[in-house]
């Protein structure tokens, strides 16, 4: 994920199945890449501002 300041949204990526599927449902997805099966193994687009959360990790302790 990249934020871009300038245009307002984030320009995101993935190869990993279940990333994919939610980038389709809910980004502008501006290039795909596909297997020789036509499975689609890539995406590249662009999501909202509002669409993204980032989160600080939950650290547990070792004991």
């Amino acid at each position: 994920m990249l934020f871009d300041a300038i245009a307002g949204h984030w320009r995101v990526s993935s190869t990993y199945p279940p990333h994919i599927r939610q980038l389709k449902e809910r980004g502008q997805i501006s290039r795909t890449t596909t297997d020789d099966d036509g499975r689609i193994i890539a995406v590249e687009g662009v999501m909202e501002r509002n669409q993204i959360r980032l989160f600080k990790p939950i650290l547990k302790e070792i004991d």
